[in-house]
């Protein structure tokens, strides 16, 4: 019987420490998912802007490549005008350098255009990004809500689990003292 009343508060004390191992590792849980909802919700928002920022590149490279392009124009212009006027020497070197500035001119345009194209590009799959990234915080959450009501849980457990015990403990006693009863009764 004293191993029976042993091996039951042995039982209890084994469920009381796993109960709050499990309830520790629970709140360690909730602390590491409020710290990924932080992140989460940061990523999401940094995320916004850098899409923000996107665009305001793609606008900047169109406006860039359109002023260049003006700029180019009007250079060449300016060797016709030199053209007629052509009775300096340095009016040749003016045309010349005007000339090389508008081939670089239109080489920057070409890698502007091409940069803007990636830029338009990407814009889409950067929205999807976002938009995923924000929908992070609301799942984390929902995770967080799921971990505390299983740490409750563990309280609840453990009291049916030690109700378990006392009555299985109480069981076998009671078992224990029938058959000693009906041993003694026997021997009578």
């Amino acid at each position: 019987m004293v191993l029976i009343v042993a091996g039951s508060v042995a039982a209890w004390i084994a469920v009381g420490r796993l109960a709050d191992a499990v309830e520790r590792s629970l709140v360690q849980v909730e602390d590491s998912i409020e710290t990924a909802k932080s992140l989460a919700e940061a990523t999401a928002a940094s995320a916004a802007e850098a899409e923000q920022a996107l665009q305001v590149v793609g606008d900047g490279l169109g406006s860039t490549g359109e002023a260049l392009a003006s700029t180019r124009q009007v250079s060449a212009n300016v060797r016709k005008l030199l053209g007629i006027v052509d009775f300096f020497d340095k009016v040749d070197d003016l045309e010349g350098s005007l000339e090389e500035a508008e081939a670089s001119l239109q080489s920057v345009e070409t890698s502007l255009a091409a940069a803007s194209d990636s830029v338009q590009g990407a814009a889409p799959r950067m929205h999807l990004t976002v938009l995923a990234l924000e929908k992070v915080p609301a799942q984390l959450d929902a995770t967080l809500a799921e971990a505390r009501v299983a740490r409750e849980r563990v309280g609840n457990q453990t009291f049916l689990w030690r109700v378990a015990i006392v009555a299985g403990g109480l069981a076998v006693l009671g078992g224990l003292w029938a058959v000693r009863e009906l041993a003694l009764a026997n021997e009578a």
